[in-house]
């Protein structure tokens, strides 16, 4: 049995503070403002947070600048996504995020890391989650946050243990990124620098609308928060946190029954069609792992039959900026409503064409989800076995990844 004694987050952190609860206004120039739906686990989603003023930046981080070492914690709408800042030089500001500044010490850091992440963390939530609408945590109950601490010599093993999990998920992280950029430099090449066609666009290729390329393009709806029945493990309820970057959404936190999503009203997407982020930073895309459904701030387009589901995707991605430029600004959001989006002119290849593409680059986005997954079962693994390690039930030696 480990010797293990607890102490509150404060005191075992240098301190426990959170981002501004204001809402600086966005700017073309100057710093990212990342909130709650910004945090990865080994990144911060940049793409969908917006820029602030020199003068807002420094106001907010004069009381939560973050440094390296320090750990970001959710604190409203999905409570409990943690990333840990490894770079030294990191100029962001927070808003509505906590933050458990350990001074630069990274097993420290890490330990308490491993800890957020483990089900441990999550019972602890669970107790002190307070919100009828939207679940939030308190800066006094992250304060209060009883970390067990053991011995450096054991600790430091176990961190060890743990981290070539992380490893191993980066690198699949790595070729998943090198896989899609091969992806997009195909696009670029067949569908925007015409290269096989010697600058001449094909006679059989036709101006069109993202409409023209859809089966049916849907706009998703949000269940009611009043009917938990709604809620279960069976449809993949996607949002714009769970766009990221990745190809495929298999990394939702929310899911929904078979009965929710009926009520819905809405029609369940099939796998690999193409989801848009519409408000926010819009144009965020993301291809569907699974039969899936949406909330209302993202359009999803089904593909026509025989369309390449992956040159659509690629599509979008060069779109973003035009779909940006056709919201609707808010005070601080931008918002694209269904008719809109489903307007906005394209061109449409024939459906050789995107047959010939699609062989191409399909084998790439099934390495892609294939790494997706493994990396979804490595984290459960990791994150499981601290309970077991601290207790002593399982032995450091008997890893193996």
């Amino acid at each position: 049995m480990v010797d293990i004694h607890f102490v509150k987050a404060s005191d075992y952190c240098e301190s426990v503070v959170d981002g501004t609860h204001d809402s600086p206004k966005p700017c073309d120039e100057g710093f990212y403002l990342i909130t709650s739906k910004h945090l990865l686990d080994y990144e911060i989603n940049f793409a969908s947070a917006y820029k602030i003023s020199e003068a807002d930046y420094n106001l907010i981080t004069k009381r939560s600048n973050v440094k390296q070492w320090d750990i970001l914690f959710s604190m409203i709408g999905t409570v409990g996504r943690v990333y840990i800042e490894r770079n030294s030089n990191s100029e962001y500001a927070c808003k509505n995020v906590g933050i458990f500044k350990c001074g630069g010490d990274k097993h420290k850091a890490l330990w308490l890391y491993y800890v957020l992440k483990s089900p441990y963390c999550k019972q602890y939530i669970s107790k002190v989650l307070a919100g009828s609408t939207q679940s939030y945590i308190s800066l006094g109950n992250l304060r209060a946050f009883p970390v067990p601490v053991i011995a450096d010599e054991k600790r430091n093993r176990i961190i060890e243990a743990l981290s070539t999990f992380d490893k191993k998920i980066e690198l699949n992280n790595k070729i998943n990124d090198n896989l899609l950029q091969q992806a997009r430099a195909l696009y670029q090449a067949w569908f925007v620098d015409y290269v096989p066609f010697n600058g001449v666009r094909p006679s059989d290729w036709i101006d069109d609308t993202i409409n023209g390329l859809a089966k049916e393009v849907i706009c998703g709806k949000t269940p009611s928060t009043k009917a938990p029945e709604y809620y279960g493990n069976d449809i993949p309820f996607i949002t714009i946190p769970d766009m990221h970057g990745n190809t495929y959404a298999v990394t939702t936190e929310r899911y929904l029954s078979s009965y929710g999503a009926q009520s819905q009203h809405k029609k369940t997407l099939p796998r690999n069609s193409i989801c848009v982020s519409c408000i926010g930073t819009a144009g965020l895309v993301t291809l569907t792992a699974q039969e899936s459904q949406t909330n209302q701030q993202i359009n999803s387009i089904i593909p026509k039959e025989g369309y390449s589901p992956y040159y659509i995707y690629l599509l979008m991605e060069t779109l973003s900026v035009i779909i940006n430029n056709l919201g609707q600004s808010g005070s601080t959001i931008v918002n694209l409503n269904k008719a809109q989006f489903g307007k906005i002119a394209v061109v449409i290849p024939s459906i050789e064409t995107m047959k010939s593409f699609d062989e191409i680059v399909s084998p790439m986005f099934e390495s892609i989800l294939s790494n997706q997954k493994e990396n979804i079962k490595l984290a459960e693994l990791r994150d499981s076995l601290l309970p077991r390690l601290m207790s002593g039930k399982l032995d450091i030696s008997e890893i193996y990844i």
